[in-house]
């Protein structure tokens, strides 16, 4: 069942497979549903490391990429969220420089004498 989530398959077509109803399977296998996939992935990760550190060329070669790539994924820094069109305007209306750019308020002095 692992696998056939990993696979990314619905759990409506998983239950079909194991020829029940998707509420009895939720039921009895929701852990497996939750995190089959990142099990699955964990096991092939972990024989592809077993295998690299065996000898094989290939696998070595894979892991160094899968590690290189998980590096720059790391290093990049998040998105800044996309305005809308009112929070765009907002943000123009307040960077308002030069010969358009609203007076200054007047300083106020309050003297209590």
């Amino acid at each position: 069942m692992r696998v056939l989530k990993a696979g990314n398959m619905s759990n409506e077509a998983i239950a079909e497979v194991f020829g029940v109803s998707e509420p009895t399977l939720t039921r009895h296998f929701s852990l497996d549903l939750e995190i089959g996939a990142a099990k699955v992935t964990a096991e092939i990760l972990m024989a592809q490391y077993r295998s690299a550190m065996g000898g094989n060329v290939s696998a070595q070669n894979k892991m160094l990429e899968q590690v290189g790539a998980v590096r720059a994924r790391d290093k990049r820094a998040p998105a800044a969220p996309k305005l809308g069109k009112k929070e765009q305007q907002a943000l123009a209306a307040k960077n308002i420089g030069g010969k358009f750019a609203p007076p200054s308020p007047p300083k106020l002095v309050v003297s209590n004498d």
